[in-house]
């Protein structure tokens, strides 16, 4: 019983050592915004599968998908919200995999004056050639 105990200690241990580590990095700064942690991503996946567009969200969303895709007409994009209230904004975008594309819509969403759209912003995208995360990313808090 004493052995199972401490192997117990022991396991606990090194679990508690491996969540801990990372959970304190600076998140990187990439795309007109801060990467998104994997507990967010994991997040934006649940909350996409339940999401109701609230109120004037369709709307807003009509005018997202609109400034989204006047920056790459030729390029099939797909946008979402997985969740939105009135401070932050979660947005899934499904769009090709070009890093050059990601960037363009991300610093566009990022710093986007759409009236209605909350300062706070999460965008996750991926890419219909696989189910890979291409990339997460959010809004810089203000200093």
């Amino acid at each position: 019983m004493k052995t199972l105990f401490q192997k117990s200690i022991i396991a606990f241990s090194a679990a508690l050592i491996l969540t801990a580590c990372g959970q304190n990095e600076k998140p990187k700064e990439m795309y007109c915004g801060l990467g998104m942690s994997a507990f967010e991503v994991i997040d934006a996946k649940t909350m996409a599968a339940n999401f109701k567009y609230p109120g004037d969200s369709k709307a807003l969303l009509a005018e997202v998908t609109k400034e989204v895709t006047a920056l790459t007409p030729d390029k099939k994009i797909d946008v979402y919200f997985y969740f939105k209230d009135a401070k932050e904004v979660g947005i899934y975008i499904v769009a090709p995999n070009d890093k050059a594309l990601v960037e363009k819509v991300s610093c566009a969403i990022l710093n986007s004056t759409l009236a209605g759209l909350p300062e706070s912003r999460k965008i996750v995208f991926y890419t219909n050639e696989n189910t890979n995360l291409v990339a997460a990313v959010k809004t810089k808090p203000k200093e």
